[in-house]
């Protein structure tokens, strides 16, 4: 399959995976093996459809690579979150199940493990702009970042047996409830989030104890870890974080290694969520989000946590277009953790709209760069 921006889509190719409503979750527009004509491709434009995957010859070893990030296993998370904000709305004191996140967290787990691609295809899939799905997201790619980092916990939690302080189980079940105090929050306070918080201090006063609202609500229904992660997931590395805590009769805000190292996974993987849903509602490239985490908001982030990243999310997605500097176009259809700026692609005849073989392996060709995405110039995309 071919990720095909909706712009570029062209009256007569055929789904490769149904399309979904990106302004209702769960409905699906069209389903896979649907032909396009021009109306439906307006109409696609005119709803916010920013892409759609469509059948190409040659590019069938990306399928198992996309599919994987419509697991069952993590739909089984958006079902835990979906149920925890819910239950959270209808009760001051809300049942956290915690139970049944672990085992979501478990199961999501074990497929990322058995599953030698655990690629973040963030920028490729059209989905919801709404609270359970960021959720969703977080939950997901803080795992990811988590189980590549097992070295880093292990040495976070040097108290800890090695076993234990690598387990992500807790940081996969604060991923879903980070933000879950929010929903004590007023209705016109909702929306707001890291990088885009309310317009005057009073208002950001209160959205900010959502924090301390959530860690309320889950304290002693799940472990001290996942409620600490809850809690302190808006800490920055630099100190400039939320919330203050009480140490020595003063209040403080925790920087550095003060803080949880959950917490500051958790941190990288709420701002990349947040920064990567644009304000008119498209999703900025993964190269683009990378970029400004390393750059607009790096004293946020650990800097281990912030060079582990391209690592687990690919700059160049799989089934993106790219043009390499040697003015030749291409279908990325692999990444490696090594050399994450350097993916395997395939020549692409645009002119006969076929991929050319054999693949393509640019760490092999170290004079050959990627030099545009979707036909925008990387220097266009590493603006501040």
């Amino acid at each position: 399959m071919l990720i095909v921006p909706i712009h570029e889509v062209v009256p007569g190719q055929k789904l490769a995976l149904g399309v979904m409503n990106p302004q209702i979750k769960e409905q699906e527009l069209l389903k896979a093996g649907f032909i396009v004509d021009q109306r439906i491709i307006d109409r696609l434009k005119s709803i916010g459809v920013i892409q759609i995957f469509v059948d190409f010859p040659g590019l069938d070893d990306l399928d198992a690579i996309i599919m994987g990030q419509l697991s069952p296993e993590r739909q089984q998370v958006y079902q835990q979150v979906k149920s925890a904000i819910a239950e959270s709305e209808k009760n001051n004191n809300p049942v956290v199940k915690f139970a049944s996140y672990v085992d979501a967290t478990r199961n999501l787990v074990k497929i990322m493990v058995s599953r030698s691609e655990n690629a973040m295809l963030l920028d490729v899939l059209n989905k919801a702009d709404d609270e359970i799905e960021h959720a969703t997201s977080v939950a997901h790619l803080a795992l990811v970042i988590g189980l590549k980092m097992d070295a880093y916990l292990i040495r976070e939690r040097s108290r800890l047996p090695p076993s234990v302080a690598k387990d992500v189980t807790s940081l996969g079940v604060a991923g879903m409830l980070h933000d879950i105090g929010k929903s004590k929050l007023p209705e016109s306070l909702r929306k707001y989030h890291s990088t885009n918080p309310p317009p005057n201090d009073a208002e950001v006063t209160v959205w900010q104890t959502h924090c301390q609202h959530g860690f309320d609500m889950i304290r002693g229904a799940t472990d001290a870890t996942t409620a600490a992660a809850v809690l302190h997931h808006h800490q920055h590395f630099d100190g400039s974080g939320f919330p203050e805590i009480t140490r020595a009769d003063s209040k403080v805000r925790l920087s550095g290694a003060q803080i949880h190292c959950h917490a500051r996974i958790l941190t990288a993987a709420d701002l990349f969520d947040r920064v990567s849903r644009a304000s008119d509602g498209t999703r900025l490239t993964n190269f683009r989000v990378l970029f400004l985490l390393r750059t607009r908001y790096k004293n946020w982030l650990d800097p281990e946590v912030v060079a582990i990243l391209p690592q687990v999310i690919p700059p160049f997605s799989p089934g993106r277009r790219v043009t390499l500097s040697d003015n030749t176009e291409a279908i990325v259809v692999g990444f490696s953790p090594y050399a994450p700026y350097q993916p395997t692609v395939k020549l692409f005849d645009a002119v006969n709209a076929k991929v050319i073989d054999p693949p393509i392996d640019l760490k092999q060709h170290p004079a050959i760069k990627v030099v545009a995405l979707d036909g925008i110039p990387l220097v266009q995309l590493e603006t501040p």
